[in-house]
């Protein structure tokens, strides 16, 4: 059985990207499956976030996008936490080098064979090569963002161009879902926003959110995961509920119908802390 391959995305920056891909890493990992983290931006944060260092002269995820390309085993690094291992970025990695072929990754990942049970893949906040060939090579796509205008406005328009490469370039791709981040349910603006991300997406397609939890922060500067930073926290228990959606879904799709419609009121997250 191949992996099931996560991919996190969404175009616009600041939007709990990264947290969400390493967290939900973490999560699966504590759920005893064998999790590798993939880091496509540049930035290297994911990287970072699990406790790996790499130097320079290391191999990187992205010298797969060079013209001599790279077998991605020879990349891998195990991290810090138990059960995930890492294909790092190349932080001085130009874009414009990188060859035009949006299904390198797809093949690059087909050498990896059954060694794990899920991929979770970060990319960078552009449509870039390298974000395309992350849809590409997709079964499912979360899309974090924030409950705002200009943010469901991004979610519209970056769900058409996944459309685009489910239907050109990636038959195995089965559907995204939409994660709201730093949620507060007790403003308008944030209900108004979820109601038109509900009636647009469905309410399975909208996954549990996150709420604000400076603990999140904290974690990456310790260079772990929320969960072994401060398990108790709300943003374990957030990140705990939406993997909770992305296995029931996802992983285990005869369990989805058994899922009650999402309400706005269930975003609240009523967690006892």
């Amino acid at each position: 059985m191949t992996p099931h391959v996560i991919v996190v995305a969404n175009r616009k920056g600041g939007v709990g990207k990264t947290t969400t891909a390493v967290n939900v890493a973490a999560e699966l990992a504590l759920r005893e499956k064998k999790v590798l983290l993939i880091d496509l931006d540049p930035q290297g944060h994911a990287t970072l976030g699990v406790g790996v260092a790499r130097s320079n002269s290391e191999l990187a995820v992205h010298h797969l996008f060079r013209p001599q390309g790279v077998d991605l085993r020879s990349a891998l690094k195990a991290s810090c936490i138990g059960g995930i291992d890492v294909l790092p970025a190349q932080h001085d990695f130009q874009v414009h080098e990188a060859v035009n072929d949006p299904l390198r990754l797809a093949r690059g990942l087909s050498d990896l064979g059954r060694a794990y049970d899920l991929i979770v893949v970060d990319t960078s906040p552009t449509v870039d090569i390298t974000s395309l060939a992350a849809l590409a090579s997709a079964d499912h796509v979360l899309i974090p963002t924030q409950l705002h205008h200009l943010a469901y406005d991004g979610v519209v328009r970056f769900s058409s161009v996944l459309l685009k490469v489910a239907t050109t370039l990636n038959p195995r791709f089965r559907g995204l879902a939409v994660v709201p981040i730093q949620i507060d349910m007790r403003t308008n603006i944030q209900r108004h926003v979820l109601a038109k991300l509900l009636q647009n997406f469905g309410p399975k397609r909208i996954f549990r959110g996150i709420r604000s939890d400076i603990a999140l922060a904290e974690a990456f500067g310790s260079g772990t995961t929320i969960q072994h930073y401060r398990p108790n926290s709300r943003g374990a228990a957030d990140y705990a509920l939406l993997t909770n959606d992305i296995l029931s879904f996802w992983i285990s799709p005869q369990r989805a119908a058994e899922r009650t419609p999402v309400r706005v009121e269930a975003l609240s997250l009523s967690v006892a802390l």
